[in-house]
C-alpha cells in the first residue's frame, strides 16, 4: 500500500483532508469523553456508562440526535463494508465499532483515509476498470 508521501494530486489532498479530520475528531471527541468520565468517575465504570446513556436520552432533542446518529452509522456501516470488499480493506469491523466507541467523525474519516490510499495505489499501478472498459468500447467501434 502507498504511504501518504507517495500519493500525489487529488488523492493526496483527499488523504490529507481525511487524515486531519480524523485526527481532529479523535482529539475533540476524546477530550469531551475524558471530561465526561472525570466528572462522573465517582459512579464507577458501569455508572459512567449508565449516566451517559441516561443523559443522552433524557429529552426529545437528545433522542433525536442519537436516533439520527444511529441511522447514519448504520448506513455508513453498509457503505464501508461494500467499499472494504471493493478495495480490499481489512478489518472494516474496527471502523464500524469505532463509531460508537469514540466518534463517527473519527472512525469514518479514518476509513475514508485508508480507502483513498487504496484507490491511489490501484491507480498508480494499473489502469482503472473504467478506463479499460472505455478502451474496449472504443476499440470495438473502430
Amino acid at each position: 500500500m502507498l504511504r501518504l508521501g507517495e500519493v500525489h494530486g487529488r488523492d493526496r489532498a483527499l488523504c490529507l483532508f481525511y487524515g486531519l479530520f480524523s485526527a481532529a475528531g479523535s482529539c475533540a471527541m476524546g477530550a469531551l469523553a475524558i471530561d465526561f468520565v472525570v466528572d462522573n468517575i465517582h459512579d464507577g465504570p458501569f455508572g459512567v456508562v449508565r449516566t451517559f446513556l441516561r443523559d443522552a436520552l433524557t429529552n426529545p432533542a437528545a433522542r433525536f440526535i442519537y436516533a439520527d446518529l444511529f441511522l447514519i452509522w448504520a448506513a455508513l456501516a453498509g457503505f464501508m463494508v461494500v467499499e472494504a470488499r471493493r478495495h480490499g480493506i481489512r478489518h472494516v469491523w474496527a471502523y464500524i465499532i469505532g463509531a460508537p466507541a469514540l466518534a463517527l467523525c473519527a472512525s469514518f474519516t479514518a476509513f475514508m483515509y485508508v480507502r483513498q490510499l487504496k484507490i491511489a495505489a490501484a491507480g498508480a499501478g494499473a489502469p482503472s476498470p473504467d478506463s479499460a472498459a472505455s478502451y474496449e468500447l472504443t476499440r470495438g467501434m473502430q
